[in-house]
């Protein structure tokens, strides 16, 4: 170690000179950063279930489709309302990327005319609109759709073309067109527009992640500064940190960025673990710095006995944490495996940057140098804290134990469950405007069945389009949150009633007449409003879809699952669900799934390593078991209120997990290092007295740093933010009082 602390003074100006051009240097790719949101990053390039969706878009044109809400409180069949819905639904066609434009407008009505069929728009100026009003709200085709029950609120669909719904690009420009052809239209009209649907769900997520990266991780950086400097009151004290947390993930940013990696709202967060990771490190060695200069070491002794006494503990920490983070790296889904490998590398290179330039940068200090103790924590010589566990140690284990106890049953009542809609806060253009078609027109979450009657042409089959109705009821009596349903068969319907009212069967009973049903509605609509969004070119496949209400994921693949096993049990047919929700559905499930089996495999390799370190297995349980508590007992919490644990939750359980793992490993390192020459109590008092100072203030700093996240409209963040703060502060508890008490019992002598 002399050697070593020799050659950094003798190096200290070409490593810190080095170290910054490198970083300049590397810094340079972050003019190419740059955001991605779709919902195919989620998913390998062999994944069956992009490639089913694939087949599914290039044969029905897709589901990428904006919807556009408004009310007017004098009902929407006034000449104020119908004139906004004639413009905008003219105005959205002009739009690049825009197929088809679906409203009460261009809706297309069917109605006999004097033994005549006429397929007409349903709306086409301001006349007769009490009459238009009597039609609507009678037409089961757009009641719950296109228009309200009570008549006051209305929704117009802009669909995207099969290559425009799969450009980002395109999405997030669209959105921004329509908001700003919808404010025009506000200020003109006094209406209020909202705006929804999986087109617009890709744009939040990337414009979210982008507000995020440009103002919260900031915001984090910043406070850290700010808090380093209210503790330390020098320069030195927020330079050494600062310089490893900011170099640490500039380094890690730039890397990501060489090898192609787009940032999204799962891996935009890299920089906050990294100062989670950068900022342990750092804050240790610092301190040990401190505690020595004040022990009136010259400047180089006390830099040698900082380093020596925290170079094993650090690099256990990092060494356990990239491994950790190694796990995610494995994942198949490319934001996991990339969040892994950047949270691995920054282990590394925040453990390089805490061994190399921070001691570099103390060894520019002479010995003349002062620095002042902290005053706010003043734990550098702890003197009676031993005494005290030893005293009450059987009492501290046994209040720990009945509150892990209690509180682990409400791991009985915890769930997994999200939505993509819930990711977002209420006020967010998405969110709200999904929770207002919901609540005033229909459920804003939508599936798409493709069904198939297993022979070319066999949707005009009777049998078939009977099988739907049937479907149909039974659907809706299972899942209450059914709103809306439609398809072809429901054009067929309409035709039979208009041309044969005085049949009594819904649908046509001969394969001829529905062959000839489709062949008039065919050839009676305009330009754009054909057939080859409902079924294919062989007639073989029809698309039925279907309108929900916002439900937590376990139930939307519930749903899913009960419409497979319907359609494969109860008939002779089969279905397939397809659609942005029914892939977002399947996204959540999966990522989820990996970060629990990935924090698992984590606990796993680090109580693998620690048994190789201590040989003695109820040494291992005693470092556990502060590790993992946190984690059950705010999962116990969460169970007891009801609150499901989402993607924010599962990323906080491995950021917890290595912060607690490291404070643990400062603990114990310090432990086996007094224990050789001290008393129990004095061992106490002397890892007090050592790492107390920094697992205080590691937690608190991160605390504060984290509450940034508070105000960020990804809910996920939030809920990150929440569970990772209440954690770690429960893991500091465990480290420095329940931990000692329990080696009291078992290890005082």
């Amino acid at each position: 170690m002399e050697k070593y602390i020799n050659f950094l003074e003798n190096q200290r100006y070409k490593i810190i000179i080095f170290t910054t051009m490198l970083v300049a240097l590397l810094s340079i790719s972050l003019k190419d950063l740059a955001f991605e949101g779709s919902y195919r990053i989620w998913f390998n390039k062999d994944s069956s279930i992009i490639k089913n969706y694939d087949n599914f878009r290039r044969t029905f044109s897709g589901d990428d489709t904006f919807a556009i809400a408004f009310s007017d409180e004098n009902g929407i069949f006034t000449p104020k309302a119908i004139k906004t819905i004639l413009e905008l639904t003219s105005q959205f066609k002009t739009l690049e990327g825009v197929q088809k434009v679906e409203s009460l407008s261009n809706y297309q009505y069917i109605q006999s005319v004097d033994d005549d069929i006429v397929i007409e728009d349903f709306i086409s100026d301001t006349q007769n609109l009490n009459d238009k009003k009597e039609l609507a709200l009678k037409d089961n085709l757009i009641v719950d759709q296109l228009i309200s029950d009570d008549g006051k609120t209305t929704m117009i669909a802009v669909r995207l073309s099969t290559l425009g719904g799969a450009n980002e690009n395109l999405n997030i420009k669209l959105m921004q067109q329509l908001q700003d052809i919808t404010k025009q239209y506000e200020q003109k009209s006094g209406y209020r527009f909202y705006i929804s649907g999986a087109p617009a769900i890709t744009a939040s997520l990337v414009n979210v992640a982008q507000k995020d990266a440009i103002f919260l991780l900031p915001l984090a950086v910043l406070s850290v500064v700010l808090l380093l400097f209210v503790f330390f009151r020098n320069w030195i004290g927020v330079v050494i940190p600062s310089v490893v947390i900011v170099f640490t993930f500039l380094i890690t940013l730039s890397i990501q960025i060489l090898l192609g990696h787009k940032l999204n709202n799962f891996t935009v967060n890299i920089p906050a673990f990294i100062v989670a990771i950068a900022i342990a490190d750092s804050m240790h060695l610092f301190l040990a710095w401190v505690y020595y200069k004040n022990k009136n070491f010259t400047n180089k002794q006390s830099v040698y006995k900082a380093l020596s006494t925290n170079l094993i503990p650090i690099a256990l920490t990092s060494f356990t944490t990239a491994i950790g983070f190694l796990t995610l790296g494995l994942s198949d889904i490319e934001p996991v495996k990339t969040l892994g490998i950047a949270i691995t590398s920054g282990a590394i290179i925040a453990f390089v940057l805490s061994v190399t330039l921070a001691p570099a940068i103390l060894l520019l200090l002479d010995d003349s140098y002062k620095v002042r103790p902290i005053k706010f924590l003043n734990l550098t010589n702890v003197k009676g804290y031993g005494t005290f566990i030893v005293k009450h140690d059987k009492r501290i284990v046994l209040a720990f134990s009945l509150l892990f106890i209690f509180l682990a049953f409400g791991l009985q009542h915890i769930k997994i469950d999200s939505n993509s809609i819930n990711y977002f806060k209420e006020d967010t253009i998405v969110r709200s405007g999904s929770d207002f078609i919901q609540k005033n027109l229909t459920g804003s979450m939508i599936y798409e069945i493709v069904l198939d009657s297993k022979m070319k042409e066999g949707i005009k089959e009777p049998v078939f389009l009977n099988e739907i109705i049937k479907f149909e009821t039974q659907l809706k009596l299972t899942f209450p949150n059914v709103t809306f349903t439609t398809s072809l068969k429901d054009i067929i319907a309409r035709m039979q009633k208009k041309i044969n009212p005085s049949s009594t069967n819904e649908l046509p009973q001969d394969k001829n007449l529905v062959a000839q049903y489709l062949l008039l509605y065919s050839m009676s609509l305009p330009q754009g409003m054909e057939l080859n969004d409902k079924i294919d070119t062989n007639e073989r496949y029809l698309r039925v879809t279907i309108n929900s209400n916002i439900q937590d994921t376990s139930k939307d693949l519930a749903m899913i699952d009960w419409i497979k096993d319907y359609w494969k049990n109860e008939t002779k047919y089969s279905a397939d669900i397809q659609g942005q929700t029914a892939i977002f559905a399947y996204m959540q499930r999966d990522v989820t799934d990996t970060l629990i089996s990935s924090i698992t495999a984590t606990l796993a390799i680090v109580a693998i390593f620690m048994f190789l370190i201590y040989r003695n297995f109820k040494m291992l349980l005693l470092f556990i078991i502060p590790n993992i508590a946190p984690i059950i007992l705010v999962a116990g919490v969460m169970g007891y209120l009801d609150i499901t644990i989402d993607i924010g939750v599962a990323i906080s359980a491995a950021v917890i997990l290595g912060i607690a793992v490291d404070d643990t490993i400062h603990f114990f390192s310090k432990y086996f290092d007094g224990i050789k020459t001290k008393t129990f109590e004095e061992t106490i008092d002397y890892i007090i007295s050592h790492s107390g100072n920094a697992m205080i203030l590691t937690t608190f700093i991160l605390s504060i740093t984290f509450s940034a996240f508070f105000v960020s409209s990804f809910t996920p963040n939030i809920n990150f933010a929440i569970v990772t703060i209440i954690s770690l502060n429960i893991a500091l508890v465990f480290d420095l009082i329940f931990v000692p008490a329990l080696l009291s019992l078992f290890y005082k002598k």
